[in-house]
């Protein structure tokens, strides 16, 4: 998965619909994780938490945008 925004975009442009589920369902877990690490202890990389919040709401909107336009043929 990419660790930037750009090369985030491409691949939400370019991925398929299980892709994009499968990423999701990866980026919650990672959340999680990151959302625990940060409670114990201090996170390694903090801006890591902010780009998995900002990852998924992207592949979400990217969901959603897909589901209106079937919706609409």
């Amino acid at each position: 998965m990419p660790h930037e925004i750009g090369t985030l975009k491409r691949f939400i442009r370019e991925a398929s619909d299980e892709d994009l589920e499968r990423r999701l369902l990866e980026l919650k877990e990672e959340h999680f994780r990151l959302r625990v690490e940060a409670a114990t202890s201090s996170l390694e990389n903090p801006k890591r938490l902010w780009f998995v919040r900002k990852a998924t709401a992207r592949l979400l909107t990217e969901q959603t945008r897909r589901r209106r336009l079937g919706e609409e043929r």
